[in-house]
């Protein structure tokens, strides 16, 4: 043992109420499925309990290179989320960084104290034409991160969630192999171009398959992000990187290929970082994607519009899971009236933001109240 802590006590310091996470579960497959609840869902997480602050806090390098410190962060955070009461289900991860199914074809990341693991090396163009999907192989940090499952599995055994590893679209997989020189190859090769996305789509299906695999979870359903449960889509799909393209390029060289991969794992949710446009109209015409996820920029919250989004996603009969913000002037009661009318429509899974330091209790109140 590499720690002081004992990993062993873990499990007796979750606290969870199963019985509450299993109607959750129920609710969200219902939710997700196009259901309009009596109560629509609400995530938001609590504070950790005084007997469960003993679980020890660790830097970002050393979890990456330590499984029972890595099992410390990840139960730590999970903890929290239980202690919400809300429709968060918990669940944990090996976190090892948005580059880790690339060691699958040798690429490894550096690992950071201060921030997460980042991919600094790059293949060529010529390394790449000659690369097949033969060539993906279990290998590297990926494959000791499947370690790192299994270890999380034999001490936690049921009494959480085990869930895969950090993953990433077809195209954002393209960029952290080739680099930026991706950009300037849509333009110059696109034949080339589409045979690395359909090596980067083997690396997601194969990366996945494995994964799921190690945690003997079904292909079609999925724990995420110690928040989401599905039974009706299996993957998360991030279009990080998509969002700097063009509409052309958007359906050729990404969302086609989402679309395959969402489809070998009975569809998918989306997240991309910032707000693009016609990514998102791309993601919300497409059978394969059943809920989006995206970000709001620091600063320029309020440049998206909310209203014409909320109308935009019950035109196309999606879930928007999203963290929107509060207006300006607008009170927490007022914020939350907003949400609940669009989730009661079944359009918004909100993540309530910007709360004033209210009390998860006092906010459930104030949404069954609605």
């Amino acid at each position: 043992m590499s720690t002081e802590f004992d990993v062993k006590q873990l499990p007796e310091l979750l606290d969870f109420d199963y019985e509450h996470m299993q109607k959750s579960r129920e609710r969200q497959c219902r939710f997700w499925c196009g259901e309009k609840l009596a109560v629509p869902l609400l995530f938001i997480g609590g504070e950790l309990s005084e007997k469960q602050k003993v679980i020890p806090e660790y830097n970002y390098k050393e979890i990456f290179a330590n499984k029972e410190k890595m099992l410390c962060s990840e139960v730590r955070a999970a903890c929290a989320v239980g202690n919400g009461r809300s429709d968060m289900i918990p669940s944990i991860r090996a976190n090892l960084g948005t580059g880790i199914t690339l060691a699958c074809l040798g690429l490894e990341q550096k690992s950071f104290p201060d921030k997460m693991p980042w991919l600094t090396e790059h293949l060529t163009k010529e390394q790449i034409i000659k690369l097949s999907p033969d060539d993906i192989q279990m290998r590297g940090t990926f494959a000791r991160g499947l370690e790192m499952m299994h270890y999380f599995k034999e001490i936690m055994g049921d009494s959480i969630p085990v869930y895969v590893m950090d993953t990433q679209g077809p195209f954002d997989l393209a960029h952290l192999m080739l680099g930026d020189e991706l950009f300037i190859q849509l333009y110059d090769d696109p034949p080339f171009v589409h045979h690395l996305m359909n090596l980067c789509l083997e690396l997601d299906i194969k990366t996945h398959r494995w994964m799921k695999e190690t945690i003997d979870e079904p292909l079609t359903s999925m724990h995420h992000g110690s928040s989401l449960y599905s039974d009706s889509f299996g993957i998360r799909i991030c279009e990080d990187t998509t969002v700097m393209l063009g509409p052309d390029h958007i359906e050729e060289f990404a969302v086609a290929y989402s679309r395959k991969l969402a489809r070998e794992f009975g569809g998918a949710w989306v997240h991309y970082c910032g707000y693009h446009e016609p990514l998102t109209d791309s993601i919300l015409s497409s059978p394969e994607f059943k809920v989006l996820n995206f970000g709001h920029i620091p600063g320029h919250e309020q440049e998206i519009d909310f209203y014409k989004n909320m109308e935009k996603f019950k035109r196309a009969g999606k879930v928007n899971f999203n963290a929107w913000p509060r207006f300006t002037d607008e009170s927490m009661e007022e914020y939350l009236i907003r949400q609940h009318k669009f989730a009661s429509q079944g359009i918004l899974a909100p993540i309530p933001r910007d709360i004033d330091n209210m009390s998860p209790q006092k906010i459930h109140d104030l949404w069954r109240g609605l």
